[in-house]
């Protein structure tokens, strides 16, 4: 293992942490529109300069309390294709840690449920759960976004192909 950068956040008390290379952005006071009938994780959504983001509920994947949208602070990071804005309680820091404090994940933990779980790493005396953003979303959530890209794939092909056409029948006639 080689040594790691993470963004630490707070989360129902405890410490987590991204590697710093797959975040964004870190927000702050965002206004979270709620979006009835959003998939049971999406909180709602925010304009980032322009640019509509989800807001991904990490306390409800995780089966804690909802926090409160007044003290929480959104990492913004990209999971496959999509920008999504991962809802924490607070960033403490962003540490380097090296490798010899870094283990990985115990075999009987890891697995299903608990595939967004990368490494463990030893900062003090504390323990820090590193995430691998890429697996937070459940499969239903990942097909749904494959959906939609596929969707808007479809539609970008047939748009460009309808375009050539027209372009090659007015050029050669």
């Amino acid at each position: 293992m080689s040594d790691l950068k993470p963004v630490i956040f707070r989360l129902n008390g405890e410490k987590y942490g991204v590697d710093i290379s797959l975040v964004n952005g870190i927000e702050k006071e965002q206004k979270i529109v709620v979006v009835p009938n959003s998939p049971e994780n999406i909180k709602g959504i925010i304009n980032l300069r322009g640019v509509i983001v989800p807001v991904y509920n990490l306390a409800k994947k995780f089966g804690f309390a909802d926090i409160s949208s007044e003290d929480s602070q959104l990492i913004i990071t990209k999971i496959g294709e999509i920008l999504i804005a991962i809802e924490v309680e607070g960033v403490e820091q962003i540490s380097d840690i090296p490798s010899s404090s870094i283990s990985e994940v115990p075999t009987i933990i890891k697995g299903g449920k608990t595939a967004y779980m990368k490494e463990i790493a030893k900062l003090g005396k504390d323990l820090l759960i590193i995430l691998d953003v890429a697996q937070l979303l459940s499969e239903e959530e990942k097909n749904r976004n494959n959906r939609k890209f596929a969707k808007h794939a479809f539609y970008y092909t047939r748009v460009k192909f309808t375009n050539f056409v027209s372009f090659f029948w007015k050029v050669n006639l």
